[in-house]
């Protein structure tokens, strides 16, 4: 008789991952990733079954919302893909002060047959009791962190109230922190520049391209854009002001402005110096109020827009007339019609006629006695008003003999 002697396999050990989140506020040594690192690894090392697969990790990332955590994320998509079997978690507030996140993530987890061991809390997902468990330390993890931001937000308003606020170096463009307080610099030239432009006449966009030819740069060396323009312009500071609160307060889950929250704002008047006169910064903001109530009635300016586009009314409804691309017979060519004919359903809009672009070009030299002239019709033409029959013509300054 022959003996074969067959050799016990080994137990294939679980490949034990773990995560921490480092609050960039807390500077103890406890709450260091090498410190928590070593606690891992010598839970894992400690149990024959058990070897290290990786360390995940966040710094001073909020609690309550993983979206903003690179490394958690990475250990979510891990978990997915099943390269680890177990994740280890300090306790269920490193893992998340959202509980509805909280219980999202585990379930994620635990379809791909990952079990989240919370040491501190001493849960494990793969225990029948621990959806319950969970709920409730969730609970009050998220309950902590709301009382956290209340706190920091009753901090804010007493510091507001004071006419206290922080604001780092160079945060600005054409102030410096100096002593404590906003001081114009080198720069301020440019803010005072942009300011004389728009109340010139020149759009955003326009103001944008003349400082990049020049070769004028952002406070972060950039170019300049439509928004950044548009930043400065509406931005109290250059007059000498500072407005704090202007938002609503976060919301201490979602990180957005919380509409419903009650909160008080203040505005300080020649907080510091200004940069543009009163005057000047009167008028922007006056050219700011009438371009959105423009854009309230359908009325676009600034851009690369058609030199006629904002200038275009329906003579029946008052409505601005719009510019749109249409394709007929092969060809595509521009069309204007009435705004409230667009809006209209089952032929309830206006029933003022549509023109071609270069028909209605064509009626308005008629009407003006002029040749085609574009750059002409965009300085002196104010206003066109389209009817069934007719087209009439305003013009900036009145027409002379």
């Amino acid at each position: 008789m022959i003996i074969t002697k067959i050799e016990a396999k080994k137990p294939k050990k679980l490949r034990v991952a773990c995560y921490g989140r480092v609050s960039s506020r807390q500077s103890s040594q406890e709450e260091s990733y090498s410190t928590q690192l070593k606690y891992f690894q010598g839970l894992i090392n400690a149990n024959p079954a058990w070897e290290f697969f990786r360390m995940y990790s966040d710094k001073g990332k909020s609690g309550t919302d993983t979206a903003h955590r690179p490394g958690f994320q990475q250990m979510i998509a891990d978990g997915e893909a099943e390269l680890y079997d177990i994740v280890l978690v300090k306790s269920v507030s490193r893992f998340g002060r959202n509980v509805g996140q909280v219980q999202q993530n585990v379930d994620i987890l635990r379809a791909h047959n990952v079990t989240v061991i919370f040491q501190k809390d001493e849960i494990r997902t793969d225990d029948p009791t621990a959806n319950f468990k969970l709920s409730l330390i969730g609970a009050i993890a998220q309950d902590e962190s709301h009382s956290i931001g209340e706190n920091r937000r009753w901090t804010y308003q007493q510091r507001f109230a004071r006419g206290e606020y922080n604001l780092g170096n160079n945060r600005i463009l054409g102030y410096d922190t100096v002593d404590g307080k906003l001081a114009p610099n080198s720069d301020a030239p440019v803010v005072k520049e942009i300011f004389d432009r728009y109340v010139a006449g020149q759009n955003y966009t326009e103001i944008a391209r003349a400082l990049n030819e020049k070769g004028v740069k952002t406070l972060r060396g950039s170019e300049f854009s439509f928004e950044a323009i548009r930043y400065i312009i509406s931005n109290e500071t250059y007059v000498g002001d500072k407005h704090l609160m202007k938002q609503p307060p976060t919301d201490y889950l979602t990180h957005k402005p919380d509409k419903n929250a009650e909160y008080k704002d203040y505005y300080l008047t020649d907080d510091h110096p200004a940069i543009v006169e009163r005057s000047m910064w009167d008028a922007a903001q006056a050219r700011v109020r009438r371009e959105a109530e423009e854009r309230e009635k359908g009325i676009m300016r600034g851009g690369d827009h058609h030199f006629l586009y904002g200038r275009v009314f329906c003579g029946e409804c008052g409505s601005p007339y719009k510019r749109r691309t249409v394709t007929g017979g092969g060809q595509h060519y521009k069309m204007w019609n009435c705004r409230e004919r667009q809006k209209g359903v089952k032929g309830n809009g206006c029933k003022c006629r549509n023109v071609k672009e270069e028909d209605l070009i064509a009626e308005m030299c008629n009407e003006l006695r002029w040749s085609v002239d574009e750059d002409r019709m965009a300085a002196e033409i104010q206003r066109v008003d389209v009817y069934d029959d007719r087209v009439e013509v305003t013009l900036a300054v009145e027409k002379t003999a």
